[in-house]
């Protein structure tokens, strides 16, 4: 497994798969290891509906996933990763050919709610996200963290499976750490999500923020406006008067903001950043990132790393 990447090593054992079964139950490394087992969602046909009896974590190794949670639908991409309490259901509506979806199935008695308090320490700010994410798993059920491929958490997230498959010194110990590592970091850069409501027809700017948080990096008018059940052009007259600006300036808003957060990290080219956030051309990117920011991208990570005090020289 090592010759190959991770997500190319799960979609091999996808491939030659030959049961019918929905999940497809991946074997530790170490027999003793007792912290949770790992499944690869199949993609064979049929109703992909689940009622699960332990905490789980749902993670998109690669491609895209559609997920019915309640009366939630969320789309997660690569890097993306869904956890969900004990005693909820949850559907998997599609999944693209190529896409592998993780599932880390916990033993019974972990509950997130007991495991985010020791997150944080006394400091307010700490103390609210920790509130924010256990009154978010107690109504919702679920917490959506949109880590991206190339993000850090998502690579330790890797690492996690990697130490459970195979038969390394301390792997418990280490994946127990690991895993801490993968929340703390997605809860520090925000990434947090709320799912968007199935009622499509009540639109309010709330809707509009969830699904262009979700779709950003690939979206249109036109599908936006299918998606909430109306005509293009009533759907865009629609979001200017409600908000008070266009459909475009909605996306590139968020666009913008997911650059900025991405420039912060110095892991991550130029490059990879426009092509994440949506944009195809590198001088329109400038141009936006220069009418919203009034300053270049490069001025903006020199300044980023200032204030994080990371030196590159």
């Amino acid at each position: 497994m090592a010759a190959v990447a991770l997500d190319q090593y799960l979609a091999s054992i996808l491939k030659s798969n030959s049961t019918d079964r929905n999940e497809i139950k991946l074997e530790a490394g170490n027999p003793d290891f007792d912290m949770f087992t790992i499944y690869l969602e199949n993609h064979n046909t049929g109703i992909h509906r689940y009622q699960i009896d332990v905490s789980t974590i749902l993670y998109v190794a690669k491609g895209t996933v559609t997920i019915k949670s309640g009366e939630k639908i969320i789309t997660m991409k690569s890097g993306n990763v869904l956890l969900l309490t004990e005693g909820w259901k949850y559907e998997v509506k599609s999944q693209k050919e190529d896409s592998v979806l993780v599932k880390l199935k916990f033993k019974p008695g972990f509950a997130y709610r007991e495991y985010f308090k020791y997150f944080s320490y006394k400091g307010k700010r700490e103390n609210k996200v920790i509130e924010q994410i256990i009154d978010s798993l107690g109504n919702e059920h679920v917490l959506w963290l949109k880590n991206n491929q190339i993000t850090r958490a998502s690579r330790v997230m890797q690492h996690i499976i990697g130490g459970y498959l195979n038969n390394d010194l301390f792997a418990t110990a280490l994946i127990q750490a690991e895993l801490t590592v993968m929340l703390i970091i997605s809860i520090r850069t925000q990434r947090m999500a709320t799912p968007t409501n199935l009622d499509k027809t009540k639109f309010e700017k709330k809707s509009l923020d969830n699904y262009i948080d979700a779709h950003f990096a690939d979206v249109s008018l036109a599908d936006a406006a299918k998606y909430f059940g109306f005509n293009p052009n009533y759907f865009s007259n629609m979001v200017k008067a409600k908000t008070g600006k266009s459909f475009v300036d909605h996306v590139d808003e968020r666009r913008m903001q997911e650059a900025r957060e991405l420039l912060a990290q110095p892991d991550i080219s130029l490059k990879e950043i426009i092509g994440r956030v949506g944009y195809s051309s590198k001088s329109f990117f400038y141009k936006k990132f220069n009418q919203y920011y009034h300053m270049t991208p490069a001025a903006m990570r020199e300044e980023l790393f200032r204030q994080a005090n990371i030196n590159l020289k």
